[in-house]
């Protein structure tokens, strides 16, 4: 066994400091683990909160009117229109549908104040306002002057709302969900 009297006292104050140094590093790589950790667990909390915020929006959604049987009269008098499905179990509120015809450089937008849960779509005809951007491709104006619009079931539609807890969300024309800016 040793005996620490027959050690130099220099050697007990080397062996003090490696062992106090050692024991630094293990706190400071301890408390490193910690804030990752903690970074982590954040980070967790962040996504799930965003899952539950999403929840109700990944519910709604619009698309261009395309059933002809149904929406005829309404395509033949050239009304553009789209079905929105709100399946989540809340209504959703200031409602914007945005139909957008590129090729004749026109855009309308159609507000809904609150539009409210069920398995069916409703359907939403006309617009409150539009607007004429750009130059209209060539071929898309009539004899007389006027520009000849898409069908109403060809036309890119786009959709925002506020959920319940009201943040604004927004699908565009290709159904992707993201929060509006």
């Amino acid at each position: 066994m040793l005996d620490w009297g027959d050690v130099p006292s220099w050697a007990l104050v080397v062996i003090s400091l490696g062992a106090l140094v050692l024991a630094a590093l293990a706190a400071r790589w301890a408390y490193a683990a910690f804030v990752t950790a903690a970074a982590a667990a954040d980070r967790a909390d962040e996504a799930r909160r965003e899952a539950r915020e999403r929840a109700q929006a990944t519910l709604v959604a619009a698309w261009p009117i395309s059933e002809r049987e149904t929406f005829q009269k309404a395509i033949e008098r050239g009304v553009v229109g789209a079905a929105i499905r709100n399946s989540s179990p809340m209504p959703v509120y200031n409602v914007e549908i945005t139909y957008r015809d590129e090729g004749a450089a026109w855009s309308a937008i159609r507000r809904v104040h609150i539009v409210p849960p069920s398995d069916e779509p409703q359907i939403f005809a006309g617009f409150d306002e539009e607007a004429h951007i750009g130059t209209p491709d060539p071929s898309r104006f009539n004899k007389d002057g006027s520009i000849k619009l898409l069908p109403s079931a060809e036309m890119r539609v786009e959709i925002c709302f506020n959920d319940v807890l009201g943040r604004r969300w927004r699908r565009d024309d290709n159904g992707v969900l993201d929060v509006a800016r």
